[in-house]
């Protein structure tokens, strides 16, 4: 929905009408969004958001009218640029916050590696880099990292009126609360002098997500305080030298909505720029969640606001309501080279001589030989061979690589579904789809073959008929820390040797509806999920494709086909 409505009283717009428009404008599981203007590349915003434990990670997103959102690549797409990916222990570990900035006709993203399962004194647990590409709509080009000796996160490079480079970090806050910032060298990562303490912050928990701005003859430091949940918002301070005295805005904070009852919950963590008219714009993080902060499995999403940056103050920001105006440019979607338009839909056939979209990711870096589209004899298909462990590893942590790949939940309600062959006489293996969260969050709905011991255990009561002592089934479970879903396990015919069609329905906020379908029957419905138990943390559902042993060595190929995910983008 989009509608003209007059602007009174905003004297930074250069425009009288605004255009009526609806948040999230990156829907599902994009955190920490940070976003720049290059006028140089005919007037596109370039954003970035983090990404965790999924693989390829740091997405880069193109807009010409912040309204249409293409995914033109990843920073890190290749595993030789970050080898410790495959190592992360837990679902908050991974890639955490990046920036991105362009300087001089390149760009440069920083962020950080975390360890999270590591002592918050361990200096090991933080892996800051920076990189940077001359083209971000080619993924190949972004540099190997450079990476510096910094105790924390959420880095963010600052250029000099001097010349010189710096950055502005957040200091592991559970051993100092502080924003530190330093001069360094991009290019070895070398940091010159010593290591400033900027801002503490107004006294909120974890001080970070710190950005400098230069305006005015002040340096403005805004952050983020109170953690990533129901009490985040956003700060700022200001200062005439870079490295202080910082005086907070009185008005603090300037943007939050802790302690109201909003749908969109959690703002926070924001990125402040301009567009081609000189207004103001901030992106920041948020979860459609309510204050009761119990059905968002997509988790933590992209806002866009309106923002005011009078000569000589502070800035000023329009609160998240979701349904936001402002002075939007034109519908522009002509952004150059192959992509993803966040918020569509996915009809994949798989077909010889393809690859898989630029948005479909990893849980961690995967064994490639377990991925293979069209193999010989099997056109139009996407096998995958079995990994040892399944979605849940041997721990709820750890356990790749892992054979699983899928993409992010973008719609409160869709439709997803795939088509699987898979004819393993091993006891205990499976293939399927899951909507994944997290290793220890994750329902799963899968082709399984068992033994009548394995399917008594499973919950199934009937009896089997299989051939040389094992059956197939359709089985819904769940791997949750609570028991509000309704689970279920089906026989298949025993002369079933077709591919089954799995389908997972959102058919709201709270609930997923799980079927299954052979040879174009009608569908059965083999249980219900509720989405808070795939709710929480740092990260979002994402909705893939998964094949594993449970334990087992096997290499029976599972087959995948037409593929299709269809989204309603009209539920907010």
């Amino acid at each position: 929905m989009k509608s003209l409505v007059l602007v009174a009283g905003l004297s930074s717009f250069q425009v009288a009408l605004a255009i009526s428009y609806h948040n999230p404008i990156l829907p599902g599981f994009h955190p920490d969004p940070s976003c720049v203007l290059v006028r140089e590349w005919e007037n596109t915003y370039f954003c970035a958001t983090s990404s965790f434990n999924v693989a390829p990670g740091v997405p880069i997103f193109a807009s010409k009218d912040l309204q249409n959102f293409k995914q033109i690549g990843n920073v890190i797409n290749r595993e030789s640029q970050l080898p410790g990916l495959s190592n992360t222990n837990g679902s908050t570990s991974g890639i955490w916050a990046p920036t991105i900035r362009y300087h001089e006709g390149t760009f440069w993203v920083a962020t950080t590696l975390v360890y999270d399962n590591r002592s918050v004194d361990d200096a090991s647990r933080w892996d800051n880099f920076i990189l940077h590409s001359k083209n971000p709509y080619d993924s190949s080009s972004w540099s190997d990292p450079v990476h510096f000796s910094f105790e924390g996160y959420d880095t963010s490079p600052f250029w000099g009126d001097d010349g010189k480079t710096y950055m502005v970090g957040a200091h592991a806050w559970k051993v100092q609360e502080m924003i530190n910032g330093w001069e360094m060298d991009y290019s070895t990562g070398e940091i010159i002098g010593d290591i400033q303490n900027l801002w503490s912050g107004t006294g909120g928990i974890a001080p970070e997500a710190p950005h400098l701005f230069h305006k005015d003859g002040w340096y403005y430091l805004m952050i983020a305080e109170g953690g990533t949940g129901l009490g985040h918002e956003v700060n700022v301070a200001r200062s005439k030298a870079m490295w202080g005295p910082y005086v907070p805005d009185p008005a603090n904070p300037v943007l939050t909505n802790a302690n109201t009852t909003e749908y969109f919950q959690t703002v926070g963590h924001a990125d402040l720029f301009t567009d081609p008219d000189g207004n103001w714009w901030a992106v920041a993080l948020s979860t459609r969640s309510g204050p009761e902060y119990t059905y968002f499995p997509m988790g933590r999403e992209t806002v866009l606001t309106t923002a005011e940056w009078e000569t000589g103050e502070f800035p000023t920001f329009t609160p998240v309501r979701g349904v936001e105006n402002g002075p939007l440019p034109k519908v522009n979607k002509a952004v150059q080279g192959a992509g993803y338009w966040v918020g569509s839909d996915d009809h994949l056939t798989f077909a010889p001589h393809t690859s898989l979209p630029l948005h479909y990711v990893f849980n961690r870096w995967p064994d490639a030989s377990a991925y293979a589209i069209s193999p010989e004899g099997h056109p139009s298909t996407l096998r995958l061979i079995p990994s040892l462990f399944n979605l849940t590893g041997p721990d709820q942590r750890t356990g790749t690589p892992q054979t699983f790949v899928g993409r992010r939940q973008e719609h409160i309600q869709f439709v997803y579904q795939v088509s699987v062959a898979f004819n393993s006489p091993t006891d205990g293996t499976e293939a399927g789809i899951s909507v994944f969260l997290n290793q220890g969050q994750h329902f799963d709905l899968g082709i399984v073959t068992l033994s009548p011991a394995s399917a008594a255990e499973a919950g199934y009561t009937g009896t089997t008929q299989g051939f040389g002592g094992v059956s197939q089934f359709v089985r819904l479970r769940a791997i949750t820390t609570t028991t509000l879903s309704q689970l279920g396990i089906f026989a298949l015919p025993t002369n079933e040797s077709g591919a089954t069609t799995l389908r997972v329905d959102a058919v709201n906020h709270t609930t997923y509806k799980f079927m299954y379908s052979t040879r174009g029957s009608e569908w059965t419905t083999v249980g219900y999920g509720n989405s808070s138990e795939v709710s929480g943390g740092f990260v979002g559902t994402v909705i893939g494709m998964f094949a594993t042993g449970n334990g087992k060595n096997v290499t029976d190929p599972a087959y995948f086909s037409d593929l299709s995910y269809v989204g309603n983008n009209t539920v907010y």
